[in-house]
């Protein structure tokens, strides 16, 4: 199992399918979950045994602060 915070950018989760990939292809009977909150995650492929969960995003304040994305939370409940 793989997290993958995005909260501005893609690298983390780009990052996290290459590490995922490797692992899989090295390890025949391995299987890999992401963990990510990127709200785009599902407009990639995956290689064979790797797979994805989405949880709620939060998006970066100028302030340094994280608020829910999309969601009627407060970052703690997120």
């Amino acid at each position: 199992m793989l997290y993958s915070h995005d909260t501005f950018g893609l690298g983390h989760l780009r990052r996290s399918r290459a590490l995922a990939a490797a692992i899989t292809h090295a390890d025949p009977t391995a299987s890999a979950l992401i963990l990510t909150g990127s709200p785009v995650a599902g407009r990639f492929t995956f290689p064979t045994r790797v797979d994805h969960l989405r949880l709620p995003g939060v998006t970066k304040l100028s302030d340094g602060s994280y608020v829910s994305q999309s969601m009627d939370m407060t970052i703690e409940e997120t």
